[in-house]
């Protein structure tokens, strides 16, 4: 399975597209894991014009953070 996340404008070596094995949507960031092994891309949500994958799956994730604890919809596409 993979997903594409299609970019505004470009972002290190990634022109317009990052082709991935695995995207996640929290809060207002997309994190893409890279299909080509590179370290996970931090995307602000702005900077997207759209994804596309295989499974789309959403959940309801705690995350930890200074001070505590707070839930964030997750979406995870891959």
């Amino acid at each position: 399975m993979s997903a594409t996340v299609f970019l505004d404008t470009p972002i290190a070596k990634y022109e317009q597209r990052i082709d991935c094995e695995e995207v996640k949507v929290i809060g207002e960031l997309v994190w893409a894991t890279p299909e080509d092994g590179e370290r996970e891309a931090i995307v602000p949500l702005s900077n997207v014009t759209g994804v596309t994958g295989d499974v789309v799956e959403q959940e309801i994730e705690a995350i930890e953070a200074p001070g505590g604890q707070f839930t964030e919809l997750v979406t995870d596409i891959c």
